[in-house]
């Protein structure tokens, strides 16, 4: 079969029509013209498969890692950089427009973030099963041996490098890194427990806008090295105008954004059910000399939230629910800043705000992924004088 590709989709595969299906195709660029074959549905759409692309993109380019196609860890290697951060940010117009409504105003025009394109991980997960070590295959849990990967810090390559044989003969677990950019910490995962790997330190010092965190393996650490002052000063910038009294930090972690909230505010509560994630927040607030925030060990989903004057929030991809939504609206707090690493609950969000009188006052993406079609997005809401 012979297609136009008319869009790439959230998942990175490309949209072609052709008789009366919509086919979605991995490995392709808007504007090319291509020849698939049909692969079957999956979850109710269909499926193809990329046999030449007749009329390439001259946004097409060769993909430097020899690994591209099989392993799962990456999906758009083959556009130029340019080209990924256009299809990211017309994802997110896409589905904010689909899923939002009048919401989708302020996102016509989004500030795109850039990263330095490689060496740009902060944690990276290892996968060991039967003498094989590095990462799933696409769609698959069968593990790829790796050879390298450039989107790894120096450091952690040449770590993986040297320890893949020992990593090689565990039977099935999960070696974890994470880096600074230079030091690292590595930790071992099996079905008999954790533990450090030989000669590692438990955890890596980062030194982020002013603030000194230590963040394990086990922790949750935002993807992009290059990006993690710039998300501090997206923050920083909102409460440099809002000047709130109390704040609180919901699905805080290990306190990424506590900390700045801490320096800013009088009163902050962070809010973390993930026990490993809490002491790691515990150790950060001690680590920092911080005094003004009050703990909470809740499903942020279902917590009673305290009156606020902002809230943070960065939860996981499944987003928030209509109960927390409420719960924010009822808080006081004029302003949310929300944190989102999915587009589409982003914009489902966005429309359940819109219902308790909140509008979109700010969007921009950041690109903690390159040469993935995932992204972060960084918003503000504020509430209607009116509401």
């Amino acid at each position: 079969m012979i297609g136009s590709v008319q869009a790439i989709a959230k998942g990175g595969a490309g949209v072609v029509r052709v008789a009366d299906k919509t086919v979605f195709i991995p490995g392709v660029i808007a504007g090319e013209t291509v020849e698939f074959s049909l692969a079957g549905q999956r979850r109710g759409t269909w499926q193809g498969r990329l046999l030449r692309v007749l009329e390439p993109s001259p946004q097409r380019v060769e993909p430097p890692c020899r690994h591209y196609g099989e392993c799962g860890g990456c999906n758009l290697q083959h556009m130029s950089y340019e080209e990924q951060l256009r299809v990211k940010a017309e994802i997110l117009r896409g589905n904010v427009r689909k899923f939002a409504g009048a919401a989708a105003e302020p996102a016509a025009d989004i500030e795109i973030l850039a990263s330095p394109p490689w060496r740009y991980r902060s944690k990276v997960e290892f996968q060991l099963r039967a003498g094989t070590a590095g990462f799933f295959a696409r769609e698959s849990h069968r593990v790829v041996a790796i050879a390298g990967c450039r989107l790894l810090p120096q450091s952690v390559e040449d770590f993986f490098l040297a320890q893949r044989a020992s990593a090689a003969g565990i039977e099935s677990g999960q070696l974890q890194v994470v880096s600074n950019g230079g030091d690292l910490a590595a930790r071992l995962e099996t079905a008999g427990g954790a533990r450090a790997w030989p000669g590692s330190e438990p955890a890596v010092r980062f030194d982020i806008g002013g603030h000194a965190y230590r963040f394990a393996p086990e922790h949750f650490v935002q993807a992009n090295l290059f990006q993690l002052a710039s998300m501090l000063g997206l923050l920083g910038a909102v409460l440099e105008r809002e000047r709130p009294d109390r704040a609180a930090d919901l699905f805080c972690g290990t306190g990424f954004f506590t900390l700045p909230l801490a320096a800013r505010c009088r009163e902050v509560t962070a809010m973390e059910s993930a026990a490993v994630n809490v002491a790691g927040l515990r150790a950060n607030l001690e680590e920092n000399r911080v005094g003004n925030v009050a703990v909470i060990v809740a499903d942020v989903l279902r917590a009673i939230l305290p009156a606020s004057d902002l809230v943070v929030v960065d939860p996981p991809r499944g987003g928030l629910s209509a109960r927390l939504i409420a719960a924010l609206a009822a808080c006081g707090a004029p302003t949310i800043v929300y944190f989102s690493c999915d587009s589409a609950t982003f914009a489902r969000d966005l429309r359940l705000f819109a219902g308790h009188g909140f509008n979109l006052a700010e969007c921009r993406l950041i690109d903690n992924f390159p040469h993935s079609d995932h992204f972060e997005i960084f918003s503000v809401l504020k509430k209607n004088r009116s509401a």
